[in-house]
Order: C-alpha cells, then structure tokens, then sequence
C-alpha cells in the first residue's frame, strides 16, 4: 500500500466510536463533534494501518486548528508522527502534503487577492512569521505559506533562513 495524497471525509458522528468504523481505508478521516468539533480521526494516510486521533477541541491541548472551507478540511500545524511510522505531513485543502523531503507544494498556489493582502500587512514590518500573518487576516496558514513562497520566489519577499525560516518581510 502506497501513501496516500488526499483525505476522503467520511463524515461527521458524536462518539469515537462510532468514528473508528468508518475507518476503512488509509487516509479517510472522520471528524468527532459534541456541540463543536472535537477531535478528528485520520487513517494514517501512509497506509501502516494505525488510527490518528488530533484534537481539534482548543480546550484540550495540544490541539490543531481545523479550518472547513468550501467543504474541504485543513488542519494547522503538520502532524508528526515521532513513534511508529514517523510520517510528517500536513492536511490542506483535502491534499496531504508530505514533509519528508523540500517539495514543491506551493508552487501551483495562486491567489492574487490573498497576495495583495499579504504584502499589504508586512509593508513597513520587519520579519512576520507566516501564521502570525494568516492569523491576523483570517486566512489558512499553508495558503499564506504558499503565497509568500511564491512572492519570495518572485523576489518581492525575502524568507528568513535557519530558524526565521517561514518568517518574512517586504524587499
């Protein structure tokens, strides 16, 4: 079994239990709710066989950010697996990005208006990290990483390096 490079949304259910059955296949996820999103369940899309279980409840720590925009999820930060498989991939848009090698997810990404709006908030700014940025306009974090990958690449951003990397300001 290869890894997988979608998620398929199996629904939502109230109990984890009932989650675990819908579980068939590497990379369907289930999303628990109780009055609110709770937790996700995710059939480790690299296909070992093992159940994930993110909480997405801030109440409960750690938890990720799970963002539902035109019917497709995104989860916020990447989860990585440090026992088992050791997989590292983030969840954007219903895609699933793996983290184990310097891809080039983002370079398809384009959103004109999102651009404007990114070099907007850091004009004037020294280095801003991406989801400082994403949060203060609202915005998913792998879209506003996606964008200024792209404006860094048309050297309209400059990215820092070592630990500011994902950090960015106006050139």
């Amino acid at each position: 079994m290869g890894r997988e490079n979608k998620i398929r949304f199996r629904g939502a259910v109230e109990r984890w239990e009932d989650a675990r059955l819908l579980l068939q296949k590497s990379g369907d996820l289930v999303l628990v709710e109780r009055g609110r999103p709770r937790l996700l369940m995710i059939a480790c899309p690299c296909g070992c066989g093992e159940r994930l279980v993110i909480h997405v409840d801030p109440r409960v720590q750690p938890s990720w950010r799970l963002y539902q925009r035109r019917r497709k999820i995104t989860l916020f930060p990447s989860i990585w697996r440090e026992s088992g498989c050791g997989s590292h991939f983030f969840i954007w848009g219903d895609r699933v990005v793996w983290c184990d090698y310097e891809s080039s997810w983002w370079e398809n990404y384009v959103d004109a208006d999102l651009e404007l709006r990114v070099l907007k908030i850091l004009r004037g700014r020294d280095l801003v990290q991406y989801a400082e940025i994403a949060e203060s306009i609202g915005e998913i974090p792998w879209s506003v990483l996606a964008t200024c990958r792209r404006l860094a690449k048309r050297n309209k951003l400059w990215e820092g390096e070592g630990e500011l990397k994902g950090h960015f300001r106006v050139i």
